[in-house]
């Protein structure tokens, strides 16, 4: 038969579940931690796409071919030439 579980063993069994109990606590706070930081870059993201769509906007409707004259090689040597 079986022997009763002894006082050792309930100790021993009380110490591992007073130690998955702080490292669940670690975890779950090392959770929230990281899902704060993915909040605040899923921010970051939003922010900057708002403004590349700005920028790309602003690049559409400016008229660059005013002021650049078209690059000819023949006449348009460099110096060192």
């Amino acid at each position: 038969m079986s022997n009763p579980p002894s006082h050792d063993d309930y100790a021993t069994l009380c110490k591992v579940v007073e130690d998955l109990q702080v490292k669940m606590t670690f975890l779950d706070d090392l959770v929230e931690q990281l899902n704060d930081q993915i909040a605040r870059q899923n921010g970051e993201i939003v922010d900057l796409h708002k403004k590349m769509q700005f920028l790309y906007q602003r690049v559409e409707s400016a008229d660059l071919s005013e002021g650049i004259a078209p690059f000819d090689p023949l006449t348009n040597r460099p110096p060192h030439y």
